[in-house]
């Protein structure tokens, strides 16, 4: 049997789909982070290699039944990164037709094929992305954490551990919503937190999100602030690409992908109704499927027709 592999990293994790022939979803994996500007290309390497060859064991197949691959990467809109990748997948699947594309590209495909839409990654970073009739795209936000990433899972971890840090210079006793992202780490006070975090911020600063989603569900203040700023954040990326293209009085869908949605139900609602809000037309929608299954079926699509 011929299989398709579709791909989609970034700075958390890897996601990888084995389509056949038919387009049928055969098996899928998962590997660690796989953007090279976030870790270093071995280790991409690595998160590629191990969600690849968890699902080609899922589905009992070997590496040369691979007829595609289209790999979507945060970082991969660098030419650099997309032609070391390429080579390095080449090695892996020597049958396979390769393409390495940003990740940006496989999540707007996930939204809709064709005509004017924007999608909205929130996850690690954050970016937007959207193309108009023509086919004409504008890209915004992606440029890593020292930049931008306003609105991501780092990006709230950063508010959140601002605002423990400010409590704590004011010898405020410890809050809820400290000690809530305290246990998050397995850490039972502040310094202790501090120096974690501290020793490997790009790997361990995202891991904040889930506690301050769970508190702003709870009703806590200060994660609904840091929450409604990120809503705010991330309306901006999309309100930039969106004005780059002329799409304001058009009917166009929006979707978000990543792992700060779907977390909170609060932020999820702040952020539908500030997108909302950017253009009468725009529809905020949810992806057809995953940017990974996008992936695998761009590599079916460009495979060539039967002799």
């Amino acid at each position: 049997m011929s299989f398709f592999l579709g791909l989609d990293g970034g700075g958390t994790k890897t996601d990888a789909v084995l389509l056949d022939a038919s387009g049928r979803l055969v098996a899928q994996g998962r590997g660690g982070p796989s953007n090279p500007l976030r870790s270093s290309f071995s280790r991409a390497f690595t998160s590629l290699d191990g969600a690849s060859a968890q699902a080609l064991a899922a589905a009992e197949a070997e590496p040369s039944s691979v007829q595609g691959v289209v790999a979507g990467l945060a970082g991969a809109w660098h030419p650099r990164v997309a032609t070391r990748v390429a080579a390095f997948l080449t090695t892996r699947f020597r049958a396979a037709e390769i393409e390495v594309i940003a990740d940006l590209d496989i999540a707007l495909e996930a939204v809709a094929d064709s005509g004017p839409a924007v999608v909205l990654i929130a996850g690690t970073g954050s970016s937007a992305f959207a193309r108009d009739a023509a086919g004409r795209t504008a890209r915004a936000g992606g440029w890593g954490p020292w930049f931008d990433d306003e609105g991501s899972a780092f990006a709230i971890a950063r508010s959140a551990l601002r605002a423990i840090a400010q409590s704590h210079d004011e010898g405020a006793a410890p809050s809820n919503f400290a000690r809530a992202v305290g246990s998050s780490f397995a850490r039972n006070s502040w310094p202790e937190v501090f120096d974690f975090v501290s020793r490997k911020p790009l790997e361990r600063m995202p891991g904040v999100f889930p506690a301050v989603a769970e508190a702003a569900d709870a009703g806590d203040e200060t994660a609904r602030q840091i929450l409604d700023a990120a809503a705010a954040d991330l309306a901006a990326l999309a309100a930039t690409v969106i004005r780059r293209l002329n799409l304001g009085e058009q009917d166009f869908p929006l979707g978000r992908v990543g792992g700060v949605f779907g977390r909170s139900a609060y932020f999820d609602e702040r952020s539908a109704a500030r997108l909302a809000a950017l253009s009468p037309r725009l529809r905020v929608v949810s992806p057809r499927f995953s940017p990974a299954v996008a992936a695998a079926h761009r590599a079916l699509r460009r495979a060539p027709a039967p002799a």
